[in-house]
């Protein structure tokens, strides 16, 4: 993610998922608030379930930082590294919050 501070990060997406990205995108701002929830309770192992979902989902819809940003969640939960885990959720905040979807 090589943007400057609080531009928009534009992604391109086929127009056929148009129906169900506003949704994807959601539910990945909900998992943020989850997986702070679960780091709270010690619960590692499914923040790297998570992780892993969300590296196979993010690339399959067009979001391949979102991939990688599951790998990183996955990699960061299994050590464990909470600290690795909230600076990938942090990443994962950023992108959600600037990403400008473009259909084509």
């Amino acid at each position: 993610m090589d943007n400057a501070a609080g531009e928009r990060i534009r992604v391109e997406i086929d127009r056929e998922l148009m129906p169900v990205v506003p949704e994807y995108l959601e539910n990945r701002f909900l998992d943020c608030a989850e997986i702070e929830r679960l780091l709270a309770s010690g619960g590692m192992e499914y923040i790297q379930i998570m992780g892993h979902r969300m590296k196979g989902s993010g690339g399959s819809f067009g979001f391949d930082e979102i991939s990688a940003i599951g790998e990183a969640l996955e990699s960061a939960a299994q050590v464990p590294d909470s600290e690795g885990v909230r600076s990938a959720v942090g990443r994962l905040e950023t992108y959600l919050e600037r990403a400008s979807v473009a259909y084509i």
